[in-house]
C-alpha cells in the first residue's frame, strides 16, 4: 500500500470485541446485529445491583470490634435492581430471603442524624420471625423483567433481638429455562443490625457505647476515625460493608486497666462482657476470678472514656453481687465504688453521691476506716460533691481524707496522689490558685518518682502545672 492507503486502513488493537467488521471499501449498507441469545445469557440471565438508602432513622452505626466497622442499621433500605442479560422476557417467579446466620448483638455506637424521612417500601422482612418472608407492600410476585424493562425491589429488613446475616434468592423461567440467582454482598451475605438493643427505654443498656449528640471519647467511632476509615454509610459513596465474624471471648487481664498499653486486651474483654450481660441469664459472681476481672472491666471503661457502658455494666453487676453475695461483701463494696465512678462519668453526681454515702459507712464497718477501699470510696465521694459544686465540703471532707490516706498507706501510694490531684482541682474551682499551686508542687514531683513520668497521674499533674504556669 501507498503512504496515502495506509493512513486510512483499518486497525484494531487490545480490548475485547463482541461483533468487529473490517472491509476495504463498502458500498451500500452495513447491519450488524446479535444472532441470537448466547447459552450463558440464558443460562444465567438476571444482573442485580444493590444500593442502601436509609430507612425511618437515618443513622451512624459502628460496632464495637477490633477493629471497629460500619455496619448497617436494621430498617435501612435495600434498593434492588433486577434488570436481564438477554432480550427475551425473564419472568420472575417469587423472591425469599435466606437467614445465614442470627447471632448476639455486639456493643456498638449509634449516632442519630436528624432529617430522615421513612418512604413507602414495597417489601418488608421481620427477622424476628422464625422463617422470614417477604411481605410485599403494593404489587407482588411475578415480574417480568427484560433488557429494555427493569425492575427494582425495596427490601427493609427489620430486626429488633439479633444481629442477622441474609440473602435473597430470587426465582426465574426463560426461553423453557428455570433457575435461582442469588443476590448478596459481593458473595458474603448482607447485615442488619437490631438497633433496639442500644436503649431501654429512655437509657442505654449495656450494648451502648453511651453516644448521643456527640461521640463519647472511648467509642468506637472515634477509634474508627481516627484510622482514617469513614465512620458513616451516608457521607460518601462506599461498599456494603463487610463485618467481621463474632470472635471468641478472650482471655482475661491482669494488668493496670489505668495504663493505655493495657486497653486493646481490656476492651476485648469488656465487649465480651457486656454482650455477655446482655443475655438475660448472665451471672458474674462465681468464681471470685472472674469478679476481680469485672472490678477492672469497670475501672478500665471509666478511664477509657467508657462511662456509661460502665455505668450500666455496673448496675447490672451491683444489683446481681447485691443478691449473690450480700452489700456488704467486699467485691459487693468494690463494685459499687466502680458503679458510683461511672456515675460522675456520666455527670450524675446526685445518684453517686448518695450511693456512695451509703457505701462508705458499711465499707468503714466492714473494712475499717483506714482501709484502701474505704479510703478510695471517700475520696470519690468529695468528688461526687464536687460535680454538685458544693466545693467547700468537698475540700474539708478531702483534705480530711487526704490526711488518713498519707498515715494509712504512705505519702508517694497511689491513692495518696490521686486525692492530692482532687485536692489541687477543688482549690482551682475555688479559685484558690496560691493554694492549689502549693500543693501541686508537691505532688508533682511525688508523682515522677513514685509513679514514671509516663503515669496518667504524673501526665494529668504536669499539664495542670504548664496551665498555672501560663
Amino acid at each position: 500500500m501507498t503512504d496515502a492507503e495506509e493512513s486510512s486502513a483499518n486497525r484494531i488493537t487490545g480490548g475485547q470485541f463482541d461483533k468487529v467488521v473490517m472491509a476495504g471499501a463498502v458500498h451500500g449498507d452495513i447491519n450488524v446485529g446479535r444472532s441470537g441469545d448466547s447459552p450463558a445469557d440464558l443460562a444465567d440471565p438476571l444482573i442485580a445491583s444493590v444500593r442502601l438508602r436509609p430507612g425511618g432513622t437515618l443513622a451512624d452505626l459502628v460496632l464495637d470490634t477490633d477493629p471497629p466497622r460500619v455496619a448497617v442499621p436494621g430498617g435501612t433500605v435495600h434498593v434492588i435492581t433486577v434488570e436481564a442479560r438477554t432480550t427475551r422476557a425473564v419472568v420472575l417467579q417469587s423472591a425469599r430471603v435466606v437467614v445465614v446466620s442470627r447471632t448476639p448483638p455486639r456493643p456498638a455506637c449509634l449516632l442519630v442524624r436528624v432529617g430522615g424521612i421513612l418512604e413507602p417500601r414495597p417489601f418488608t422482612t421481620d427477622f424476628d420471625a422464625p422463617s422470614p418472608r417477604l411481605v410485599a407492600q403494593g404489587p407482588d410476585f411475578p415480574f417480568t423483567v427484560s433488557a429494555t424493562d427493569v425492575e427494582q425491589f425495596e427490601i427493609e429488613p427489620i430486626t429488633t433481638t439479633h444481629e442477622v446475616a441474609w440473602r435473597l434468592e430470587v426465582d426465574w423461567t426463560c426461553a423453557g429455562r428455570h433457575g435461582t440467582t442469588v443476590i448478596d454482598n459481593q458473595g458474603e451475605p448482607f447485615h442488619a443490625y437490631p438497633v433496639p438493643v442500644l436503649c431501654s427505654g429512655r437509657s442505654h443498656t449495656v450494648l451502648s457505647s453511651g453516644c448521643d449528640l456527640f461521640h463519647e471519647r472511648g467509642c468506637p467511632s472515634n477509634l474508627l476515625a481516627a484510622s482514617g476509615a469513614p465512620v458513616s454509610l451516608w457521607d460518601q459513596p462506599a461498599p456494603y460493608p463487610v463485618l467481621p465474624p463474632l470472635s471468641e471471648a478472650p482471655a482475661s487481664v491482669d494488668l493496670d486497666p489505668d495504663l493505655k498499653e493495657s486497653w486493646p486486651g481490656y476492651r476485648r474483654v469488656a465487649n465480651a462482657i457486656r454482650m455477655a450481660a446482655f443475655e438475660p441469664d448472665f451471672r458474674s459472681h462465681e468464681p471470685p476470678e472472674r469478679r476481680a476481672l469485672l472490678i477492672r472491666v469497670l475501672r478500665y471503661l471509666f478511664v477509657s472514656g467508657q462511662a456509661h457502658p460502665g455505668a450500666a455494666l455496673g448496675r447490672l453487676i451491683h444489683a446481681e453481687w447485691t443478691t449473690a453475695l450480700g452489700e456488704d461483701h467486699p467485691d459487693t463494696l468494690a463494685a459499687a465504688n466502680r458503679l458510683a465512678g461511672c456515675l460522675i462519668g456520666t455527670t450524675e453526681h446526685a445518684e453517686a453521691r448518695d450511693l456512695l454515702s451509703g457505701l462508705l459507712p458499711r465499707a468503714s464497718r466492714v473494712l475499717g476506716e483506714d482501709d484502701p477501699l474505704t479510703l478510695i470510696i471517700a475520696s470519690n465521694l468529695c468528688v461526687a460533691y464536687m460535680g454538685l459544686n458544693e466545693y467547700e465540703r468537698a475540700r474539708d471532707q478531702t483534705e480530711d481524707v487526704l490526711a488518713r490516706t498519707r498515715r494509712a498507706l504512705g505519702s508517694d501510694a497511689l491513692g495518696t496522689l490521686r486525692t492530692t490531684g482532687n485536692l489541687v482541682q477543688i482549690h482551682l474551682r475555688l479559685g484558690d490558685r496560691a493554694s492549689a499551686l502549693e500543693v501541686l508542687e508537691d505532688l508533682l514531683p511525688r508523682c515522677r518518682r513514685a509513679l514514671g513520668e509516663d503515669h496518667p497521674q504524673t501526665v494529668s499533674a504536669a499539664a495542670v502545672w504548664a496551665q498555672l504556669q501560663e
